[in-house]
C-alpha cells in the first residue's frame, strides 16, 4: 500500500512535497522513528564541535539531511548540489526557507567553469565528476555496495570554487565536503583559512588524495588539527596533530570516514 501511494505521489509530481511537510514530519516521527533519530544522532555530532554560528558550507548537499541539521545551528546555510534530481529535491525541501538557505546548483572544484556528472541514477549519492571513483564502483561485484553500480548517462554541469563561494556568500564557520572522490580537487579551490571543515575519506584507493588533502590544509594553516568523524562520532577526545592521524590511517581498515580539520588555532 505504502509503495502504490508512493508511486501516485511520485506520477503526479506531488511525492517530495509530501515528503518534507510538516505532516509528514508528524507521521515520520511515529511510524518511522529510526529517521528521526539519525537526524538527532547528526546534529549531535555537529554540536560536539560547532557553537550556534553564522554560516555553513553543504558541499554535495544530496537530499539535504546534512543541511536540515545545520539549520538548527546556523543562521545560513549555503548548499551546492550539481545533480539535477537532487537540485530538485533541495528547492522542494527548503522552500520555506529561501531566507535562510542558499542553493547553488554547481559543482564545487578547483576552477571555474564546465564538467560532466556521470549519474549513477537522479538523485543517486553516487554521482560524480571523478573517473577514478567511476572505475572503482562499476568493478565492485558487490563487494562493498550491495547492489550493481552502473554510470549509464552523464549531465554538463557547472562548476564553482570555494573561494568564489567565500566572495560572495562570506567566510564560513563550517565546510562539509562530500563530493564522491573529488574532495581533493574542491580544497584545491580553497587560498583562505576557514574554522573547521570536514571532507570524505574513501581508502584504500584514495590514500595519495588524502595524504594531498593534508598537505594543502598544512600549507594553509600549519598548526591546524584534526579529528576523525566515523559513525557519527568523534574519534580522538580532542583534536590531534598531522602525525597522529597518518598513524591512525596507517592501521585503520575502515572504508570511507570523514576527516575534520580545525585551522582557528585560538582554540
Amino acid at each position: 500500500m505504502k509503495r502504490q501511494i508512493k508511486d501516485m505521489l511520485q506520477k503526479m509530481g506531488a511525492f517530495e512535497y509530501v515528503k518534507y511537510s510538516k505532516v509528514f514530519s508528524l507521521y515520520e516521527s511515529i511510524f518511522n522513528p529510526q529517521a528521526r533519530q539519525k537526524h538527532h544522532g547528526e546534529l549531535k555530532l555537529y554540536r560536539s564541535f560547532l557553537s550556534p554560528c553564522n554560516l555553513i558550507f553543504d558541499i554535495g548537499a544530496n537530499d539535504g539531511h546534512k543541511t536540515a541539521a545545520f539549520l538548527e545551528i546556523a543562521k545560513k546555510v549555503v548548499c551546492c548540489e550539481p545533480d539535477p534530481r537532487s537540485f530538485h529535491t533541495l528547492q522542494t525541501r527548503f522552500r520555506s526557507k529561501k531566507n535562510r538557505v542558499a542553493l547553488v546548483n554547481k559543482a564545487v572544484s578547483n576552477h571555474q567553469g564546465e564538467a560532466s556528472l556521470s549519474i549513477h541514477h537522479g538523485g543517486s549519492a553516487f554521482n560524480t565528476l571523478n573517473k577514478k571513483w567511476i572505475d572503482i564502483l562499476e568493478k565492485d561485484n558487490l563487494q562493498r555496495w550491495n547492489e550493481k553500480i552502473h554510470f549509464t548517462e552523464s549531465v554538463s554541469v557547472k562548476l564553482t570554487t570555494l573561494d568564489d563561494l567565500i566572495d560572495q556568500y562570506g567566510i564560513p564557520d563550517f565546510i562539509k565536503i562530500d563530493v564522491e572522490g573529488s574532495e581533493l580537487q574542491v580544497l584545491k579551490g580553497l587560498n583562505t583559512k576557514v574554522p573547521l571543515l570536514s571532507f570524505e575519506c574513501l581508502l584504500p584507493e584514495f590514500m595519495p588524495e588524502l595524504r594531498q588533502c593534508l598537505g594543502h590544509l598544512n600549507k594553509l594553516e600549519g598548526r591546524a588539527a584534526y579529528n576523525i568523524i566515523s559513525d557519527e562520532r568523534l574519534f580522538f577526545n580532542d583534536f590531534v596533530n598531522a602525525d597522529d592521524v597518518f598513524k591512525w590511517l596507517n592501521q585503520t581498515t575502515a572504508p570511507s570516514f570523514e576527516i575534520l580539520a580545525r585551522m582557528d588555532t585560538a582554540n
